[in-house]
């Protein structure tokens, strides 16, 4: 007996081993696309020479990069302390008395995951690879 159709079926399996970097990337570029309106943007009117400039964290946030096995968003340090939120702690040295008064979380990063993944299906890139495959 010989299996009709079976380079198509082995072309189209190997479409599909490969799926997940195209994939990846059109999820990690959707996600900067949603992410940044998420992000705060600190006011031109806190520019006091602190070396924290306007817009940075929102300028920062870029698809670092898209393989076969992961996608990677990165963005400045600071998006972490957004998300998950700043306990009251001290600022400056043994000599200083200043507070920072913390603030309650923003959680973005796993909204941003989320909407980017129901914006860009992966069936619907699979079913394309499949298709094309053969």
């Amino acid at each position: 007996m010989s299996l009709q159709g079976a380079d198509d079926l082995k072309k189209r399996l190997k479409s599909l081993k490969l799926a997940f970097k195209p994939i990846g990337k059109a999820w990690a570029d959707e996600g900067v696309v949603i992410g940044r309106p998420m992000l705060p943007v600190r006011p031109s009117s806190m520019k006091a020479g602190d070396g924290h400039a306007p817009g940075r964290l929102h300028d920062s946030i870029r698809r670092k990069t898209a393989t076969q096995t992961k996608a990677v968003i990165a963005a400045h340090y600071t998006g972490y302390f957004i998300d998950a939120g700043v306990k009251p702690h001290r600022v400056g040295t043994i000599f200083s008395k200043k507070m920072h008064p913390g603030y309650k979380a923003r959680p973005w990063r796993a909204r941003m995951a989320h909407e980017a993944l129901r914006r860009q299906p992966p069936l619907d890139q699979l079913v394309k690879q499949w298709n094309d495959a053969a």
